[in-house]
């Protein structure tokens, strides 16, 4: 069962995203970066997001008028998108976390038994996409 991770808001739309409760004592954690004192933290803007979001209605939106019949309106194709926002977080898994498995040494697989680095990474990856989810909720609130 995945967690929420701690988050919260920095700024007008910025949302700091904290994998704090990942960094205890244990042996693969004593050689990481980040701790306690330190937690790793990610920052996500909802103005990213969302645009991110509408680079894909826009990109829907042109392959749909290249096959839908002209006569079709503009609010009926609208209705026809489909935003799926597990590839937007997993962009930003790869850009903002999995980037800095070198710092993060229970997801580096060239450091640690790859079979504890799958289970790490899938669990932290769980974790962050439940937390996105929230994080994506409240950035619809504020655009």
């Amino acid at each position: 069962m995945s967690k929420i991770l701690n988050y919260s808001i920095i700024g007008l739309e910025d949302y700091l995203i904290s994998f704090e409760s990942y960094c205890s004592s244990c042996e693969i954690q004593k050689f990481c970066k980040y701790g306690k004192a330190e937690p790793f933290t990610i920052t996500i803007n909802c103005g990213d997001l969302n645009r991110a979001k509408e680079k894909i209605k826009f990109e829907q939106l042109q392959k749909l008028q290249k096959k839908e019949d002209v006569s079709v309106t503009y609010e009926e194709l609208i209705k026809k998108v489909k935003i799926n926002v597990q590839n937007i977080f997993s962009q930003i898994w790869k850009d903002k976390v999995r980037a800095h498995k070198e710092e993060i040494r229970c997801l580096d697989s060239k450091k640690v038994d790859s079979m504890l680095v799958t289970q790490q990474g899938q669990d932290w990856w769980q974790d962050f996409n439940t937390t996105m989810k929230e994080v994506n909720h409240e950035c619809e609130k504020i655009m």
